[in-house]
């Protein structure tokens, strides 16, 4: 896996990190009293790699789907932090075609989610 895709995989752990455990208010309090709903970026992580998993397998992107299986489990609590930080180990065997193609969808979910909810970060990447 070549060293750019290890480094961008740290900025992502890092961005994740700082995004996972922030609260989102999921609608207003109504007439009845009763307030909106708080829910955190973790709270969707089984969705988001069930999401790639089922994207992976549909596109036939093999290698992706053999590292989430791997590193992420299906059925399994967590995972995106696991991925993740074996992308980040330079020392990591991931066919550069799966680690690429599942850092690009990360990228893009993490930073739209830091963007729009007020993470520290805006993006992996400086």
């Amino acid at each position: 896996m070549p060293p750019d895709a290890a480094a961008r995989a740290a900025a992502l752990l890092r961005l994740w990190n700082d995004v996972a455990l922030q609260h989102v208010s999921m609608g207003g309090a109504c007439a009845c009293g009763m307030g909106g709903v708080t829910l955190r970026l973790q709270d969707f992580e089984r969705d988001i790699l069930d999401y790639l998993r089922d994207e992976a397998g549909r596109l036939g992107e093999a290698e992706a789907h053999a590292l989430l299986e791997r590193h992420a489990p299906a059925g399994q609590e967590g995972g995106v932090a696991a991925v993740l930080a074996a992308l980040a180990d330079p020392g990591n065997d991931a066919a550069a075609a799966g680690a690429a193609w599942l850092l690009g969808r990360l990228d893009r979910t993490l930073s739209s989610f830091a963007r729009l909810h007020g993470g520290a970060r805006s993006g992996a990447l400086p």
